[in-house]
């Protein structure tokens, strides 16, 4: 009869590989973790030099003596509408029914894009849903 192993023992041997793979695991949520840091970051500085890539084009491309469209006095905090705001004009809209973007932005005054970037973001959060054409409140 063949001889059956302690149990105990078993047990022993179960609870020593469980442990070793949640020590991987944790070193692994570490490296993923440190890797998406990385891959942001990487992110932002491509950002950066394209930003200054196309900042130097359209500069050198310029006239000296063309005047700039906007004041050139204010900041871009200052050129920008205050956080929170745009939302409260989207949902006070979708108050009277579905729209979509671009009527949200005829309505608000948003730009089309910000409208458009802000509907798809708060549908995914849950704040609207989809409806048969645009977006509406749930």
């Amino acid at each position: 009869m063949p001889e059956v192993p302690d149990v105990g023992a078993i047990v022993q041997q179960v609870k020593a590989r469980i442990k070793h793979i949640e020590d991987q695991l944790g070193q692994h949520d570490t490296l993923t973790n440190e890797l998406e840091r990385l891959r942001d970051g990487l992110t932002r500085l491509e950002g950066a030099a394209r930003s200054r890539v196309r900042a130097n084009r359209s500069s050198a491309a310029k006239p000296a003596d063309r005047k700039r469209a906007h004041d050139p006095k204010r900041t871009d905090a200052q050129r920008r509408t205050p956080r929170g705001q745009n939302k409260a004009k989207v949902l006070e809209a979708l108050k009277g029914g579905p729209m979509t973007a671009s009527e949200l932005a005829k309505v608000t005054g948003i730009g089309a894009g910000t409208a458009s970037s802000m509907l798809t973001k708060m549908a995914k959060s849950g704040e609207l849903v989809k409806a048969e054409r645009g977006y509406k409140l749930p």
